[in-house]
């Protein structure tokens, strides 16, 4: 039977404010830890009674068990959570059947981590609703940052994506309306950053040395508008 390490009510952690998380390695722990900071509750689930110890009194709770049991699943309360992440890396195996195991009990929505990308095929065919890709999805993220000189690179969808990037003085001084952006460009800027607060960008915007700007279009167009930022900067 599964140790449990703090106590918890199933019924109170299933609410949409809270998500359990299976599988408490490197991405497991750090997502976990991320929600916990923004106010999520979260009920971890390992096998490694190790593991399950480092994070005892960091997580609203602990347990030590085999997901892949189905009365674990069901002692746990785990259909009645709206979000249940599968985060088993070291695993084909348990990581599919467990992941079966949620789809099988009706979780609303199952986020499962893939270790390639035949492992991802085989998470959408079982009807996995978010199949995420870790190291692939960070390795094309730098890739877009390093091609266009970007502090940040967020992929919207395919095709589309906001970055952000330090303004260069071509744009500074100047009312947004009159900047011409999207028909210069094909991107929009969305908001600023000054002073350490975001600001939403408006057609009467003026930024200023060194604000950063989140600017959003089609990939291309958001990459090659960067390039010409990071040139504009350097001749600075």
């Amino acid at each position: 039977m599964a140790r449990f390490r703090s106590p918890f009510d199933p019924a109170s952690l299933g609410s949409a404010s809270s998500v359990a998380v299976i599988g408490l390695g490197r991405f497991g722990a750090s997502l976990a830890l991320e929600l916990m900071a923004h106010g999520t509750e979260v009920l971890g689930i390992d096998s490694d009674e190790t593991v399950v110890q480092e994070l005892n009194g960091r997580l609203t709770a602990v347990v030590t068990g085999d997901a892949t049991r189905p009365d674990l699943i069901e002692q746990l309360g785990l259909a009645e959570f709206d979000r249940v992440v599968v985060a088993i890396g070291n695993d084909v195996t348990a990581n599919i059947l467990t992941t079966s195991q949620l789809l099988r009990v009706g979780v609303k929505e199952v986020w499962a981590k893939a270790l390639d990308e035949r492992h991802a095929l085989i998470l959408q065919q079982l009807g996995v609703h978010h199949v995420v890709r870790p190291e692939a999805d960070m390795g094309r993220r730098v890739a877009h940052m390093v091609r266009g000189a970007l502090e940040d690179f967020i992929e919207i969808e395919p095709g589309y994506a906001a970055v952000r990037l330090e303004v260069p003085a071509e744009l500074t001084a100047v009312p947004l309306r009159e900047l011409g952006l999207q028909v210069k460009h094909g991107v929009g800027i969305g908001a600023l950053k000054r002073d350490g607060t975001w600001i939403l960008a408006n057609p009467e915007s003026r930024f200023e040395p060194g604000d950063t700007l989140l600017v959003h279009g089609l990939t291309p167009k958001v990459e090659a508008f960067a390039a010409l930022a990071a040139r504009q900067r350097s001749r600075g």
